[in-house]
């Protein structure tokens, strides 16, 4: 080989090196990406939840005329779908009920119903206690307050 190309090819990165660094930034990057910006997301909602529970404490006036509904209207706003069907459900059996009886309604999967519950209880909406093979969804007392008046 003359020495001109030589020295082209010696500084040639190998392809293998570069994939192998392609790869490993994208699964570094992409969860750690995914990690904040969710973490912030939790944040903010939680944020929101408090100053909602705070505005419906100081308007207690409003609340009591129309009870239930404005708590209800206000937390709803807050949720994504799921998370709004597994509100309701407990709304709609006062507050309790089983984790297999939400799975089982309509549009709902195991997976979804596990999600929204989880979410639901990261957020402070709701509490599990185990019960045979499910589990039994409650609403949290300053909830309950706010929505089964």
């Amino acid at each position: 080989m003359p020495p001109m190309e030589r020295r082209a090819y010696e500084r040639m990165i190998p392809s293998f090196v570069l994939w192998f660094s392609l790869v490993l930034a994208v699964l570094v990057i992409v969860p750690t990406s995914y990690y904040l910006v969710s973490k912030r997301l939790d944040e903010k909602l939680e944020r929101n939840m408090k100053l909602i529970l705070r505005l419906l404490d100081k308007d207690n006036s409003i609340s009591k005329t129309q009870p239930g509904e404005l708590g209800e209207t206000i937390i709803l706003k807050f949720l994504n779908g799921n998370q709004k069907r597994v509100l309701e459900k407990l709304i709609e059996k006062k507050g309790a009920a089983l984790q297999s009886e939400i799975s089982r309604m309509e549009g709902m999967t195991t997976l979804k119903t596990h999600r929204a519950i989880k979410d639901l209880e990261k957020k402070g909406i709701i509490k599990t206690e185990g019960h045979g093979k499910t589990n039994r969804i409650i609403l949290t007392e300053d909830i309950k307050d706010i929505l089964l008046k």
